[in-house]
């Protein structure tokens, strides 16, 4: 049996920060505590090299419905720095935190660190402290729902 991932729900981080809007599919994430969460991004992020400790970022729980949006930022071959990977999505924007309309969950965070632990040094880690947030209903939108 091939294994392709390990299915997670879909999720955004995005942010607006010097002028330029950056946003991709969170690769992990979990709750560690009632108002913290843990997200992985990958090395390869333009997202991910732009966030830094203090950047308030928006976290999208992405509904069944948003395939669409998993798949135009999720596309590896466009980043944030070269393209308006959020032409055509609708979004809010709260503090420089973007988030996605729609989505299932939508909550403001605050990034409280990036760690790199050992045997994944190139990952980016984020602690993220959850500051505000809503849940709108729906189903999420799984990985295994984009193969």
């Amino acid at each position: 049996m091939e294994i392709k991932a390990i299915d997670h729900n879909v999720n955004i981080i995005a942010m607006q920060k010097n002028g330029r809007k950056y946003g991709m599919c969170c690769a992990w994430c979990t709750h560690v505590g009632k108002d913290k969460l843990l997200c992985c991004l990958g090395p390869q992020s333009t997202t991910g090299q732009a966030l830094e400790k203090g950047d308030f970022v928006g976290f999208s729980n992405l509904n069944k419905t948003q395939k669409n949006v998993a798949f135009q930022l999720g596309d590896l071959k466009k980043h944030s720095s070269e393209t308006d990977k959020f032409s055509g999505i609708d979004f809010s924007v709260d503090e420089n935190a973007i988030l996605i309309n729609g989505a299932r969950v939508n909550v403001k965070c605050k990034v409280i660190d990036i760690l790199h632990l050992p045997g994944v040094e190139t990952e980016n880690i984020l602690y993220l402290q959850i500051l505000d947030g809503k849940g709108n209903g729906g189903e999420a939108l799984h990985i295994a729902d984009l193969h």
